[in-house]
C-alpha cells in the first residue's frame, strides 16, 4: 500500500545531508529563550529556503518570564557570554575545573552573573536529601556547596536564597542502570538548568556542573584536608574555588520554525515535530530530529517537483520548537488549526549509532489510551516493512539489520504527550532511540550520529507523513482493515499476558490465602480491563473518519467500521469466557480457592470522590505548569508522593482522563481498567493539591 512511497523516499533521502544539518544545529547553544536558540532557528530557516521549501516561517513569542500559554510560562530570555570555575586553594592543587566555551554543560543553565571580578569562596560538601532544619546545621553562608541532591529547586530556594550559600557545585549523575551509572560514566557533565515560574525570581542563583570524576576528586580533597587539619592540630585549612559568570536576563522572544509542503485541499494537515532546544552540542537530543525533518521536507519537495510523487491531498506541516514550551506557544496561538491536524508524529532522538551508547533501539511509542488513533497502526506497519531488509537462507522470511521495538505503550516525556492529550486530540505517536548513555550530557556529540540510521528513520518518517497526507478512499479501506485486525490481535495478546502475569505471581506467592486473594483479584478485574481495551480499539477505528473527504462513500465507510466493530466485540466475548475458564482451571489445579481479601483499602469520602476536576487550560498537567508553586506546596506534594510511593505512577495516567465531566471516581475507574490498580484516596489528595496550586478547580 505504501511500498512505492517508501522506495522513492529511501532513494532520495540523504543521511549525509541530514547529518550535516544536525552538525550545523549542534553548533548552537540552544537553551529555551536565548540568542543561541534564535541563531539555530535562523540557521534552519536559511537551510529550508536554500532547499526551496514552499512555505517557511519563524513564529516569535514573547519571552518575559511572566507570560503563559495554556498555563506554561515562557522563560525570560537568557544570554551567557562566558563562565569559568577554578580550584584556587590549596595552591599546589590549583587548576581550571571548567570553562563554558569548552563545555557549555559545565554551567547550570539560566545562572545569574557573578560580577566582573567573580566570587572566591570555600567549598563544603552538602549531603543530599536534607530537610531545611537539617541543612541549617551546616555552615554554608557565603560558601559554595558541593552536592548531588536531585532536588535542585530545593537547593536553590533553601541553601542559596534562605541560608545564603554563595553558589552550587553540582555533580549529580542521572543514572540509567546498567547503561549509565556514576561509576561507569565518569567524564560526562549532566545537562542541568534552573527553571523559574512567573514570580520574577530569574537570576537568584548560579552554579556549575562537574563530572562524577571531578566531583569525587573534589570531595576527596575536602575530606583529606579536614582529616589532615584535625590530625596535625593546626589552623583549619579550606578548599577554595573561584567562579566567574558573565550572563544576563531580559525580555526577549522564543521562536518556532514552521515549514510546510502544501496539499491540494484545505482544512486537513499532517504534523511532524521535533524539539530544537537543549545545550550545545545536543546532537542526538535533539538536533537529530530537527535535521531529519528538514531533510524529509527537502526529499518530499524534490520528489513532488520531479513528478516521482504527486502533490499530496493534505498539507504536511513541520514544526521545530522548544520542547513542551514551544508546543504550548504554537497550539495556544493557533487553536483554530488544531482540528485540521488529522495525524502527527514526534521525532525525538533519532539517527543515533546503535553500536555505541547503550543500545539505542529505535522505539515506536503509541498514543495514550485516552487518545486512541489509527496512526499507531500506520506507523507500526511502515516500521515493520522497513525492517524487512535481509532474507533468511531459504527466503521464507526477512529480518532487520537495525534494532527496533515496534509498538511500545505510551510513556510520555516529550511533545507527543501534549499533541495527543484528549482535549487537543491529535493522534501522535513518537519515534525515539532508547536507552541512550549520552542523553542530557555534554557528550551527546555529532560523532554519535549514524548516516545509515538517519536513512532508516528518514524513510520511515517521510513515508508516514506522505502516505497519510495523500491517503484516498482505497488507502482508508486498508487502514480500517489494519486497525481492526491489529486490534483483535491485541485483545488476544492481552488475554494471554493476563493469565501469564497471574501464573507468575502465584508462583512467587507461597501463602495459600494470599494466592486465593490474587485469584479473586484477577477474576474481578478481568471483565473491566478487557472491555476497556475493546472500547479503545473501536475508538481507534472510528478515528479514521478524520481522513474522509466529501467525495468518499460515507455509508460504505460506516458499514466497513461496523463490520470490524462486530468482529472486535465477538473476539472480546470469546476471550472473556476463555480466560475465566483458564483462570478457574488454574486455581483448581493448584488447589486455590478465590478469596476476597479481608478488610478494605483506605477509602475516600464519598462526597470527595464525586468531585469533578476541571483544568484551567488545555493540555496535560506538567512540571512546567507547576513552576509557580511555593516550596511549602512542593513539600505537601512530596509527602503525598512518599505516603503513596507505589501508586504514584497511576497519577500520571489519571491526568489524561480529566475532561471536566468525569468525577474522581470515574477517573479512578478508567485508571483501574487501564493499569489494573488505582487508589481513589491518592487521587483525591492529588486533585485537592492541584486545586490548591491553582491548576484545576473541583466542582
Amino acid at each position: 500500500m505504501f511500498q512505492k512511497i517508501l522506495t522513492e523516499i529511501s532513494k532520495e533521502f540523504s543521511g549525509k545531508n541530514a547529518k550535516e544539518l544536525i552538525g550545523g544545529i549542534a553548533n548552537f547553544h540552544r537553551i529555551q529563550s536565548s540568542p543561541g536558540f534564535r541563531e539555530a532557528a535562523e540557521f534552519c530557516n536559511k537551510k529550508l529556503k536554500e532547499h526551496s521549501i514552499p512555505f517557511v516561517k519563524i513564529h516569535k513569542y514573547p519571552a518575559k518570564g511572566n507570560n503563559k500559554y495554556w498555563g506554561c510560562p515562557v522563560p525570560k530570555e537568557w544570554s551567557i557570554k562566558s563562565a569559568s570555575l577554578e580550584l584556587v586553594e590549596p595552591t599546589n592543587k590549583a587548576k581550571i575545573l571548567c570553562r563554558f566555551f569548552e563545555s557549555p554543560c559545565s554551567v547550570i543553565q539560566r545562572s545569574k552573573a557573578t560580577g566582573e571580578e567573580g566570587i572566591s569562596a570555600e567549598v563544603i560538601i552538602l549531603p543530599k536529601g536534607l530537610s531545611e532544619n537539617e541543612m541549617k546545621k551546616y555552615d554554608i553562608k557565603n560558601k559554595f556547596i558541593l552536592t548531588d541532591d536531585p532536588d535542585l529547586k530545593k537547593i536553590r530556594l533553601l541553601a542559596i536564597n534562605k541560608l545564603g550559600a554563595a553558589g552550587i557545585i553540582y555533580d549529580l549523575v542521572s543514572e540509567l542502570p546498567p547503561v549509565r551509572t556514576r561509576e561507569n560514566f565518569p567524564t560526562a557533565r549532566r545537562y542541568t538548568s534552573f527553571w523559574y515560574g512567573t514570580e520574577g525570581d530569574e537570576g537568584d542563583a548560579f552554579g556549575f556542573v562537574l563530572s562524577s570524576e571531578q566531583g569525587n576528586q573534589l570531595r576527596n580533597l575536602i575530606k583529606n584536608i579536614d582529616k589532615e587539619t584535625k590530625k596535625e592540630g593546626k589552623k583549619q585549612k579550606h578548599v577554595k574555588l573561584h567562579a566567574k559568570i558573565d550572563a544576563s536576563f531580559y525580555d526577549g522572544e522564543m521562536e518556532v520554525v514552521d515549514f510546510t509542503i502544501p496539499g491540494k485541499i484545505k482544512g486537513q494537515e499532517i504534523l511532524a515535530v521535533a524539539h530544537l532546544c537543549h545545550p550545545k552540542p545536543g546532537a542526538v537530543d535533539n538536533a537529530s530530529g530537527c535535521g531529519t525533518l528538514i531533510e524529509i521536507a527537502r526529499t518530499l519537495n524534490s520528489l513532488i517537483e520531479s513528478g516521482k510523487l504527486e502533490k499530496p491531498k493534505r498539507s504536511i506541516r513541520f514544526l521545530l520548537m522548544a520542547e513542551f514550551t514551544g508546543t504550548f506557544c504554537y497550539l495556544a496561538s493557533n487553536e483554530k488549526k488544531i482540528e485540521n491536524f488529522v495525524a502527527a508524529l514526534n521525532t525525538d532522538m533519532v539517527g543515533a549509532d546503535q553500536s555505541i551508547g547503550g543500545g539505542r533501539t529505535l522505539v515506536m511509542e503509541r498514543t495514550h489510551d485516552a487518545c486512541p488513533s489509527y496512526v499507531n497502526e500506520v506507523l507500526s506497519a511502515i516500521l515493520h516493512r522497513r525492517g524487512k531488509e535481509v532474507t533468511n537462507f531459504t527466503e521464507t522470511g526477512s529480518i532487520a539489520t537495525f534494532k527496533n521495538a515496534n509498538d511500545q505503550p505510551f510513556s510520555g516525556g516529550s511533545d507527543h504527550a501534549i499533541l495527543g492529550f484528549p482535549d487537543i486530540g491529535i493522534g501522535t505517536p513518537m519515534l525515539i532511540q532508547w536507552p541512550d548513555r549520552y542523553y542530557h550530557t555534554g557528550e551527546d556529540t555529532l560523532d554519535k550520529i549514524s548516516t545509515d540510521m538517519l536513512d532508516i528513520v528518514g524513510s520511515i518518517v517521510g513515508t508516514y507523513c506522505y502516505f497519510i497526507a495523500n491517503a484516498g478512499y482505497s488507502e482508508i479501506i486498508w487502514i480500517v482493515q489494519e486497525v481492526g485486525s491489529k486490534g483483535r490481535e491485541r485483545l488476544i495478546k492481552f488475554s494471554r499476558e493476563y493469565t501469564s502475569s497471574l501464573m507468575e505471581k502465584l508462583q512467587k506467592e507461597v501463602n495459600q490465602e494470599k494466592r486465593g486473594n490474587l485469584l479473586y483479584d484477577y477474576l474481578i478485574k478481568l471483565e473491566g480491563m478487557l472491555d476497556f481495551r475493546r472500547e479503545r480499539e473501536i475508538l481507534a477505528l472510528k478515528s479514521i473518519s478524520k481522513l474522509l473527504s466529501e467525495k468518499d462513500d460515507k455509508e460504505d465507510f460506516t458499514a466497513l467500521i461496523q463490520s470490524e466493530e462486530n468482529l472486535i466485540n465477538k473476539i472480546t466475548k470469546e476471550e472473556l469466557v476463555q480466560v475465566k475458564e483458564i483462570i478457574t482451571k488454574l486455581g483448581n489445579s493448584l488447589k486455590i480457592t478465590p478469596k476476597e481479601p479481608d478488610g478494605k483499602e483506605d477509602s475516600a469520602d464519598t462526597k470527595e470522590e464525586m468531585l469533578i476536576p476541571v483544568k484551567k487550560y488545555r493540555g496535560p498537567i506538567t512540571s512546567l505548569n507547576r513552576l509557580d508553586i511555593s516550596y511549602e506546596q512542593q513539600l505537601e506534594y512530596e509527602k503525598i508522593a512518599k505516603d503513596h510511593k507505589e501508586m504514584m505512577q497511576t497519577v500520571k495516567t489519571a491526568i489524561f482522563w480529566i475532561d471536566g465531566r468525569r468525577t474522581i471516581a470515574e477517573i479512578a475507574e478508567k485508571v483501574k481498567q487501564q493499569r489494573g490498580e488505582v487508589s481513589i484516596p491518592l487521587l483525591v489528595k492529588i486533585m485537592k493539591q492541584y486545586e490548591k496550586e491553582g491548576i484545576i478547580k473541583l466542582i
